[in-house]
């Protein structure tokens, strides 16, 4: 049942919504349309509840802070991967915050819930505006004798139409720009643009539809006082039918404690003491560093996984067996810990190597090992606590991990850092592949351009001609609503030398 007071405002804010987001995305990259489109969903939204009477959970509102982050970064950060990771961060806060902005706490979510709340809203924007549709009709065949007053005005339109051309033909004699413009309508060159005009319109409609759900989602979730029917209970807080034995569960945690303990005492005997480096040789000794690394991230992650999974499927009969559990899964916390240790050291020892340029993706991996580090740890005290809380603290990890990584520009810090690097040791290999960094590097760039020399600077001077060279070929970036300040900070400093004569745009 829908509680809502007025179906025909929800639509109309919703097709609002649709027509903005046609407006923005239509054949613009993404930009500032996206924190604009958000801000204003997030007002449509509160506008909505105030006036529907809706109580906010103001517990549950601090998801506004990262939603905002996360869609500043998508007009801040150029780099296409943080961008796809920005945006689908966006979508998946606005869904949490919509089905938690009236009900229930998001605390009590269960690790299992998040994805599950995630589709379960995405199908209710589909669905909902349903019921509300049928709501709308049905009040307006209630209200029949409200469009008979449209007659007259229908009959006044049929009986201006001859009258209309009449005055249209003379004021065009009258007029010839008045009258070029008159015949370019009745020669109909605006069906050209039909199509594109279709696409906007279907867009439009679309993005009205699953808004106008996403506004309804919180109204129908919320607590209505002396209310006929409960409101829908938190999802993914389900028990398994079947449990997993004691015995059973503690037979694998005691196997896998057992085979990390051995590995355990290889990192402590070989890799932390440094015999691993005479045993094996320089070269030998390069490639165990660099082959170990995601093997162990992607260990240490299973594990997470499984403790998680046990956690939840492990039938556990007295508080004696409770806590022998405990013990296990801190003993195989523990162990995880020595492997992320492991994995973080294997890094940087290959860090050291010569020939090591760095890359985006090794400081992902290496803000990722530390918040699982932190959530290992966070795991731990769960367990013994409240074991309801991890999930909560795994999804807050996440965001850490991302607002870690968007803040520390991986372009700019590996452009940075390799060039650096190759001053140092003038090893080709940290210049070379610069060119696959985006414009979040330019900064750093131009700064090691002024100086470097020889053939570094005449790459750097190629680089940043195409550069300058495909921004002035697209200038969407430099409008709403794409604009983009990532871009725009680029074309800043590459169009300073250019005026200072160092580079040109005709390298194309």
């Amino acid at each position: 049942m829908l509680w809502v007071r007025s179906p025909l405002r929800v639509l109309l804010l919703g097709l609002l919504l649709g027509v903005l987001a046609q407006a923005l995305f239509y054949n613009n990259p993404p930009g500032i349309s996206v924190l604009i489109f958000v801000s204003l969903a997030l007002i449509g939204l509160l506008v909505l509840a105030r006036l529907e009477k809706v109580r906010l959970v103001v517990r549950n509102l601090w998801l506004v802070a990262p939603l905002i982050f996360f869609a500043s970064m998508v007009f801040i950060r150029a780099n296409s991967l943080l961008a796809g990771l920005n945006l689908l961060t966006v979508i998946s806060l606005f869904c949490l915050f919509v089905f938690f902005m009236a009900a229930d706490n998001l605390d009590r979510l269960g690790i299992f819930g998040y994805p599950i709340v995630f589709l379960l809203t995405l199908k209710e924007m589909v669905w909902k505006p349903v019921p509300l549709v049928v709501m709308v009709a049905r009040s307006t065949r209630q209200q029949r004798h409200k469009v008979r007053l449209a007659v007259p005005v229908v009959r006044g339109l049929v009986l201006a139409v001859p009258v209309l051309l009449v005055f249209t033909f003379l004021l065009s004699s009258a007029d010839s720009i008045f009258g070029d413009y008159t015949r370019q309508f009745f020669e109909l060159k605006f069906i050209s643009d039909l199509p594109e005009f279709v696409a906007r319109l279907v867009l439009a409609l679309v993005a009205g539809w699953l808004m106008a759900g996403s506004l309804l989602l919180p109204l129908n979730r919320r607590r209505v006082p002396n209310a006929e029917y409960p409101p829908p209970q938190i999802p993914g807080k389900a028990k398994p039918r079947r449990s997993l034995g004691f015995v059973e569960a503690m037979t694998v945690l005691g196997l896998v404690n057992l085979l990390f303990l051995v590995f355990a005492w290889f990192q402590f005997n070989y890799l932390f003491s440094g015999n691993a480096t005479g045993r094996l040789g320089y070269e030998a000794y390069r490639d165990y560093v660099r082959q170990g690394f995601g093997q162990l991230l992607l260990a240490s992650f299973l594990t997470l996984a499984l403790i998680t999974g046990l956690l939840w499927y492990t039938r556990r009969e007295n508080p004696a067996q409770a806590k022998i559990f405990n013990l296990l899964c801190s003993l195989m916390i523990i162990l995880a810990g020595v492997m992320l240790v492991s994995a973080f050291w294997r890094m940087l020892a290959w860090e050291n190597v010569e020939i090591y340029i760095n890359t985006p993706t090794r400081l992902y991996v290496r803000s990722f090992i530390l918040w699982l580090g932190l959530l290992f740890t966070w795991q731990f005290i769960a367990l013994w606590t409240r074991p309801e809380k991890f999930a909560i603290g795994a999804f807050v990890a996440a965001l850490g991990f991302l607002v870690t990584v968007n803040l520390a520009n991986p372009d700019a810090d590996v452009a940075q850092y390799n060039m650096v690097r190759y001053q140092a040791s003038q090893n080709d290999l940290a210049y070379r592949y610069l060119y696959e960094l985006s414009d979040d590097a330019v900064p750093a760039l131009v700064e090691n351009f002024d100086r470097s020399s020889g053939t570094v600077r005449q790459i750097l001077k190629d680089d940043l001609e195409y550069r300058l060279y495909r921004l002035e070929a697209d200038k969407s970036w430099q409008h709403l609503p794409a604009f983009h300040l990532a871009h725009f900070k680029a074309y800043q400093l590459l169009d300073s030398l250019r005026k200072a004569g160092y580079i040109s745009r005709n390298c194309c």
